[in-house]
C-alpha cells in the first residue's frame, strides 16, 4: 500500500465510525505485545522495525479508528531515543500520518480534536 492508501484506510475507518452516532465500540489496543521484550538502539533499527511491522501497525490503527479513537499510542520501553526517532520518521514516511514522540510513547495521529465542538 502507498502512504496515501494507508492514510485513506485509517481516516476512512474513523470517518465511518463517526458517521454512525449509535455505534459505541471500545477496545484496548493489542499492539503492546509487539514491543514487549524488544530492545532497539539506533535510528536504522527503529526505521527497520516500523517497516517490518507496518501491516500490523496499520491494521491496529484502523481498528482503533473504527472505535472512534483519534490516534494509536504505542508504548515502547527499552529503546534508545534514536530508535524512537527512526521509527517515528519511518511511520511518517510510510503512512503520511502525523506521528508524535513523547518519552516512551509513539503516537500515530489521524484526527485532531476540534476544541470548537466541545
Amino acid at each position: 500500500m502507498t502512504p496515501q492508501e494507508i492514510k485513506a484506510k485509517v481516516q476512512g475507518a474513523y470517518v465511518k465510525a463517526l458517521e454512525n452516532r449509535f455505534m459505541q465500540r471500545h477496545r484496548s489496543s493489542g499492539i503492546y505485545d509487539l514491543f514487549r521484550a524488544v530492545k532497539l538502539y539506533g535510528r536504522d533499527a527503529g526505521a527497520d522495525f516500523a517497516e517490518t511491522n507496518l501491516g500490523r501497525i496499520v491494521n491496529e490503527a484502523a481498528e482503533m479508528a473504527g472505535c472512534k479513537e483519534a490516534s494509536l499510542e504505542m508504548l515502547v520501553h527499552g529503546w534508545g531515543k534514536a530508535a524512537l526517532d527512526g521509527m517515528a520518521q519511518a511511520l511518517r514516511d510510510l503512512t503520511s500520518l502525523k506521528v508524535e514522540v513523547s518519552r516512551t510513547t509513539v503516537r500515530l495521529v489521524w484526527a485532531e480534536a476540534n476544541p470548537g465542538l466541545v
